[in-house]
């Protein structure tokens, strides 16, 4: 009987440690086998993980009730649900973990994500605003820069692409690295106001705002598997629209401060507003397990890329993505060029910009929602199609004002959810691992960043093959080859992403004949 209930026990220790060891990166101490389990706490010998010694006198964590609300899928260690802490005292107290899902702990994560992405995301798209200032009209300062349009969303992309990998995954590590990634923002901020070039503007502002901006969305991408398992979708939706609100409402702001303050006092008067978007991250972007003071060395090596591309569907999909990334930011960049043309004043120009983010925000929440419950590849195919048509059916014969604001909100809606769709994709080949989730996001951040920058100096080229506007024309004339090469892309984009939708039916069909 007594053996019955040791092998019990020692059961129920092995399943806390397994579940523990996957989300958190870090192990806790064995139990000794060979020691008795009513042994006196001075006996006992000081305890040891497979991985690495513990440095700090831990606690056992005890599993005391596990959830069966999560899907099949979900990693172990998110179904316990509360520990018992043993100090080897008599004194015991019960940690609970938050619900997954659901709750206070889970929303606001997404609350202060979506704040997040308000600034970090949200404010690099007013890029084009800045660009167009700088380089255009009376108050032009850089008139014939070459640099200044790599001032352009795509460069964070890049970034995280390559700094991804290399970031502590560590939870004791999440908060200082927010702090740095605010402080990092600030210091750009500050620094480019003092720029007195091309170059110096696309270092500080673009670049290494970028940097800073990086660090927090690494944290909130540590984490968010941690929160949500069954509603990922939706939740990305939901911290996507920080995103296009802040593409909504900046180039609006940016193009008001710019007219009435100039370059530098612009960006110093954003600096405020910004903090206090950040701030709730500081406390709030946190995850669902609490940060250990073990010290362990892991029992496998970290996910790589390589590892990552080994994963069979990967490349088609990054191919799916690059297509249709390379000219996603064809209206952003170029809707203000176009309105130029059109002889709109400068906030017609920043209106349409707006309304490209106006209309982009309806589309990343329903397109998360329809992932979680639908066929993720046909919500891609769907997007890109849509988005292929908008451009040469629409674009092309925009003559006016209002037709230039229609364009920019249908274009924005049908396109605005391709992106975070692909989180579906993400978290099916990924199967639970933290790891290989955060791999194969920063290769799709990395390629998807080339091809977002791309457009910039493309599409100048294109514009430069017929220069000369021709108002009674398809697409003004000027604007033919670039509205073909961005129509041509998101169509083959389509058609590849529809191809597993088609075989997928093909074979419904077979099935049922044979």
């Amino acid at each position: 009987m007594d053996s019955g209930l040791e092998l019990d026990l020692a059961r129920q220790e092995a399943t806390a440690q397994q579940a523990l060891e996957s989300p958190l990166g870090q192990t806790l101490p064995d139990r000794q086998a060979e020691q008795p389990p009513d042994a006196p706490a001075s006996e006992q010998p000081r305890r040891s993980s497979k991985t690495g010694s513990a440095t700090t006198n831990q606690p056992r964590l005890k599993p005391k009730a596990l959830s069966t609300h999560r899907s099949p899928s979900s990693d172990r260690a998110d179904r316990l649900e509360s520990f018992e802490p043993s100090d080897n005292g008599d004194t015991k107290s019960i940690f609970r973990l938050q619900p997954v899902d659901e709750g206070f702990g889970a929303w606001s994560y997404v609350a202060s994500a979506f704040a997040m992405y308000i600034v970090v995301w949200g404010f690099p798209q007013s890029f084009p605003v800045f660009q167009n200032y700088l380089s255009s009209g009376q108050s032009a300062e850089l008139a014939d820069s070459r640099i200044l349009p790599l001032l352009a969303p795509g460069l964070q992309d890049i970034e995280e692409g390559l700094l991804f990998q290399f970031l502590p995954k560590s939870a004791r590590f999440r908060q200082p690295i927010v702090m740095i990634g605010i402080a990092i923002m600030v210091l750009a901020l500050i620094s480019a106001s003092f720029a007195t070039s091309a170059a110096q503007i696309v270092v500080t502002q673009g670049i290494l705002y970028g940097l800073g901006g990086i660090l927090l969305n690494f944290v909130h991408v540590s984490v968010f598997s941690e929160w949500f398992d069954r509603k990922r979708g939706q939740a990305m939706g939901l911290i996507w629209l920080g995103f296009r609100f802040g593409g909504l409402a900046f180039p609006l702001i940016c193009q008001w401060l710019l007219d009435k303050h100039g370059y530098e006092k612009t960006l110093r008067v954003l600096i405020a507003p910004m903090l206090a978007l950040l701030a709730p991250s500081i406390f709030l972007l946190r995850g669902r397990y609490p940060a250990s003071s073990a010290q362990v060395k892991p029992t496998r090596p970290p996910v790589s890329k390589i590892t990552a591309f080994r994963t069979p569907t990967l490349p088609f999909y990054l191919l799916v993505a690059v297509l249709f990334q390379a000219v996603t930011n064809a209206p952003m960049m170029f809707i203000t060029k176009f309105a130029t043309d059109l002889e709109l004043d400068r906030s017609d120009r920043a209106v349409g910009l707006s309304l490209v983010f106006l209309g982009s925000m309806l589309g990343p929440y329903f397109h998360g929602r329809l992932s979680d419950n639908a066929f993720y590849p046909s919500i891609l195919g769907v997007s890109a199609l849509s988005t292929s048509l908008m451009h040469l059916l629409v674009w092309g014969f925009v003559k006016s004002k209002y037709g230039l604001f229609g364009y920019a909100i249908v274009v924005g809606t049908v396109s605005g959810g391709f992106r975070n769709s692909m989180f579906a994709y993400y978290t099916e080949v990924s199967a639970g691992s933290n790891e290989l989730f955060t791999a194969i996001h920063s290769i799709f951040s990395f390629f998807d960043g080339i091809a977002i920058l791309s457009i910039g100096p493309v599409g100048t080229g294109l514009l430069t093959i017929n220069p000369e506007v021709r108002r009674d024309a398809y697409a003004l004339g000027k604007y033919q080859p670039l509205i073909a090469y961005a129509g041509g892309m998101t169509m083959a984009s389509a058609l590849l992403a529809l191809a597993p939708v088609i075989f997928h039916y093909l074979q419904e069909s077979w099935a049922r004949r044979s």
